[in-house]
């Protein structure tokens, strides 16, 4: 038998297990394996840096159920991945970091870029490989990728010391089939039993004020069918997590966000569809929730209910399961929700807040006035597609963005996440698009601080040819930046920590790699180039990505966040 080398063994294992995005960065001793998984049809994405790598490997998990691979060199450039797998950890999204290492000779002989990768990759996590030799690959990759996607999905750590990666193999391997996990309703399904379920429904059923907060765990799960089912025969209020927006569309009339605070506050008993009582929900305390609130809580794991909250009623299993079983029980129960005061309550503060929101929209941009935020978000919700995926990353840039940018479909918002990650967003992108290509339109908006972390990954889009719409809202500062360059002798240590430099022409970057950059001012600038890019991406016509650089008015002199009187 021909020698097989250890290259087309890796190659050829992640083929078979039904793994299709790889990203990362080449070099010493792992060029020939991704040469031999671009020979099998395998598409890898060359990054600038491993950390944004990471991140998109990370954010595959959670938009397809499939894990992809993030592929680094040893020492520097798997650490450089950890991020990637501490945010997959974080998010609960399934993912694969592999890795070389010093060969096993040489170790603790200060050998190349020898580094306790094992140690670093246990923190961040589900479980850690070691390959032995390279006939265990096979096996070896197929647990890891059951564990990745089962249970509570998360990372997992391969390490394949050089010595392993470049030796060869006469014997007959393990052939590996397509993981039947990957799809959704295929692997092991969980639910609750009848009796805790029926529990459920009777509390939302005899509840005053009930609400249903749906995260991206229920997202991940595909249960927006049965969710919808189980809302429009119920009536009650529905809520999101920032990145669990789209489970219903936003334009659904049972979806409350505008009155989110007074609909958390006022509730008295809280059904909760993948999501965790983090920082994000307040821990589920008061003065959030009310004190008396009872919460039921649908997750994967049994560990979650028992996380910050006393007394929660708890359905352990898969959430598209657990709503079909409800939706189900719903035609036995002799009794619907009486919340018409609770929803008059709630409408109130909606429209209150609508109206609020769109004189901040409408606002006209006078002469020679900077842009605001809420200006340009205005363009963008008249023009962004109802199945566009968007990230949307920074701080104002995020927070303002998520309240005025719908969503219609389930996972088409990307964020910073349970983590609040920073510098995600090039990388996200790229995910995306090598998953959806010109199926839908995928748009990136960035603050300048955002858009800094992760920049130059832009040039691995216009290496792909990728029809990503950039757009970088600048304020010239992290939060708040200066309006101008401090004056000529101005000591650059003492600017304020949150600036950037003024005026900064980002648009510039994309134009040396092929793309098409824009800087703009004024709402009939952002107006025209959003529509027409657009456009390109309907037509599929636009064949590199486009930035644009959107000025937006900084804080002024002196931001306020710095101000003390």
């Amino acid at each position: 038998m021909t020698d097989l080398s250890g290259s087309f063994i890796i190659a050829k294992a992640v083929k078979e297990i039904g793994i299709e995005q790889i990203f990362g960065i080449v070099g010493v001793p792992i060029t020939n394996v991704v040469v031999e998984m671009q020979k099998l049809g395998l598409p890898f994405y060359g990054f600038r840096n491993e950390q944004a790598a990471g991140y998109a490997a990370s954010v595959v998990g959670y938009l397809t159920r499939r894990p992809a691979i993030c592929f680094t060199v040893s020492g520097p450039g798997m650490v450089h991945a950890v991020p990637g797998a501490m945010n997959a950890l974080a998010n609960c999204w399934p993912m694969i970091l592999m890795a070389s290492s010093t060969s096993i000779a040489d170790v603790e002989r200060g050998g190349f870029q020898e580094t306790p990768q094992i140690e670093a990759a246990q923190l961040y996590c589900k479980r850690v490989y070691s390959v032995p030799n390279i006939e265990s690959f096979p096996s070896i990759l197929e647990s890891a990728v059951k564990e990745s996607v089962t249970g509570r999905p998360g990372p997992v750590y391969i390490q394949i010391p050089a010595n392993v990666m470049i030796s060869t193999s006469q014997r007959q391997l393990k052939s590996l089939s397509p993981l039947r996990e990957f799809q959704p309703g295929c692997g092991a399904v969980t639910t609750s039993p009848r009796e805790t379920v029926m529990q459920a429904l009777q509390l939302l059923m005899n509840a005053k004020k009930p609400v249903v907060i749906g995260g991206k765990g229920a997202a991940y799960a595909r249960c927006e069918g049965e969710l919808a089912k189980f809302i429009k025969t119920t009536g009650i209020p529905f809520l999101s997590s920032p990145m669990g927006k789209g489970l219903l569309p936003d334009d659904d009339e049972h979806v409350v966000s505008p009155a989110r605070s007074v609909a958390l506050k006022g509730a008295d008993v809280v059904l909760i569809i993948g999501a965790r009582l983090n920082w994000m929900f307040s821990f589920g305390q008061a003065p959030t929730f009310s004190p008396n609130v009872k919460f039921i809580i649908i997750d994967v794991s049994a560990e979650q209910s028992s996380k910050n909250v006393d007394n929660a009623l708890s359905l352990v299993g898969d959430a598209q399961q657990i709503l079909t079983d409800m939706n189900a029980l719903l035609p036995s129960l002799s009794i619907k929700p009486s919340i018409t005061e609770w929803w008059s309550e709630l409408t109130q503060k909606m429209q209150e807040n609508h109206k609020s929101l769109n004189e901040l929209l409408s606002q006209p941009q006078k002469e020679n006035e900077y842009l605001t935020y809420h200006q340009v978000f205005n363009v963008l919700r008249n023009h962004l597609p109802r199945n566009t995926l968007l990230i949307n990353e920074g701080a104002n840039t995020m927070d303002i963005g998520r309240v005025c940018l719908p969503q219609y479909e389930p996972r088409s918002r990307l964020d910073s996440g349970t983590l609040a990650t920073m510098g995600v967003g090039v990388g996200y992108a790229i995910a995306a698009s090598g998953i959806y290509g010109n199926s839908r339109p995928v748009v990136c908006i960035q603050g300048d601080s955002a858009f800094g972390f992760s920049g130059m990954e832009i040039e691995v889009a216009c290496r792909f040819h990728m029809p990503i719409l950039f757009i970088i809202i600048n304020n010239n500062g992290i939060y708040e930046g200066l309006e101008e360059a401090p004056a000529e002798g101005f000591s650059p240590i003492t600017m304020p920590p949150t600036s950037l430099s003024p005026k900064t022409h980002y648009e510039l970057i994309i134009d040396a790699f092929g793309g098409k950059g824009y800087g703009v001012s004024t709402i009939t600038q952002l107006d025209s180039i959003v529509s027409s890019t657009l456009q390109q991406i309907k037509n599929n016509t636009l064949e590199m990505p486009v930035l644009i650089n959107v000025f937006i008015k900084p804080s002024g002199t002196t931001p306020k966040i710095l101000s003390h009187k």
